[in-house]
């Protein structure tokens, strides 16, 4: 993807907030918040399932060091949560390369890595679930300021979205510079195949420390902005599955290792389940999530390598065959060509 397409789509993502913001009703603003958190995590979770074959299921460990680091440090030392942020991106950084690191010192394979990440996000909700300092199971309520914006608390819901947003953006503008730079190429090769890329030089354990640890700076700013939102962080929330498993969901039916696939995936179908919820989780409970279970299985089958990798895939096809067949090369300006021989003439 050049760069003029990812300016183009990053002003859309701006002009659909926007608009988002003035025109629909508190609810839908609301929804729109949660598309801008779920696609720029899934965005961050991109690139290292994506990227670099780093498959996590416990994301949301991440996403819980960002909320519960801002919130104490608010709460107990009245630490800005602008200056949390920081500290919460470095813990998520911390926490995803010494995961990886962890990985590849025991010689864990892709499918156990996934395993560990969960264990390790579990054990971690499981220590936080009964751990007074932080509220045990009760959780933590965000503690009012009088400064607004200085200590990230908006006065409407429209300026959430506008932070939202900016998440969105940051994650998105990560993820495209990473997937285009030398970074991205090596990440793709470890992806593919990691001995080879070890024997062309490239060290798997670090483009996987590298990998998560960016995507768990990434999610834990997105922990800290919904906590900021919430007012409100409980263990069950932040550290728990549910998380993960919605922008896995996202970025497979999206596309996967592309740039804008998870982002794309959030944007359709999380409002999708909120518009059906309302529309039928009263009236026939279950049918909603029913229905929507069999739209992302279609969706799933209709597009194997997400919406954006089966749509490019089909272009680039399409393009091929419309092309014209090169022409025979032409012989510079003045120059005969010679004519061609049998072999019995050469002979």
């Amino acid at each position: 993807m050049s760069a003029k397409y990812h300016v183009a789509l990053i002003l859309l993502v701006v002009a659909c907030a926007t608009l988002a913001g003035f025109l629909l009703e508190s609810y839908w603003i609301d929804v729109a918040f949660l598309v801008m958190i779920y696609a720029g995590v899934a965005s961050a979770w991109n690139i290292a399932g994506g990227f670099s074959g780093t498959f996590s299921f416990g994301h949301g460990l991440f996403f819980g060091i960002g909320a519960y680091t801002s919130t104490a440090l608010f709460n107990d030392l009245g630490v800005s949560p602008w200056i949390g942020l920081i500290l919460a991106v470095a813990g998520g950084a911390a926490a995803g390369a010494c995961i990886a690191w962890l990985a590849s010192r025991c010689g864990i394979g892709d499918l156990a890595f996934a395993v560990l990440t969960l264990a390790i996000a579990e054990i971690v909700y499981l220590f936080v679930d009964s751990f007074e300092p932080l509220g045990a199971s009760r959780g933590l309520s965000v503690a009012p300021s009088m400064k607004g914006a200085l200590d990230m608390q908006f006065s409407s819901g429209g300026a959430y979205l506008a932070a939202a947003t900016g998440f969105l953006i940051l994650c998105q503008t990560v993820a495209w510079l990473v997937y285009r730079s030398a970074m991205g190429h090596r990440f793709r090769a470890v992806r593919e195949n990691p001995l080879a890329a070890e024997a062309m030089g490239i060290d798997p354990t670090r483009q996987r420390m590298l990998a998560l640890g960016v995507s768990g700076a990434l999610t834990a700013i997105g922990g800290v902005a919904y906590a900021q939102y919430l007012q409100f962080v409980n263990p069950l929330t932040f550290f728990g599955p549910a998380i993960t498993i919605k922008v896995i969901l996202f970025a497979l039916i999206g596309g996967m290792g592309t740039p804008w696939g998870p982002a794309i995936g959030a944007a359709l179908f999380f409002p999708l389940g909120e518009w059906l919820r309302s529309q039928f989780g009263g009236q026939l409970p279950g049918f909603d999530t029913l229905l929507y279970g069999f739209l992302v299985i279609v969706a799933v089958l209709a597009f194997p390598r997400g919406i954006v990798g089966t749509l490019a895939r089909r272009f680039d096809a399409a393009g091929r065959k419309t092309a014209k067949p090169p022409s025979r090369l032409a012989a510079p300006h003045g120059t005969a060509i010679p004519a061609q021989t049998n072999e019995k003439e050469r002979t």
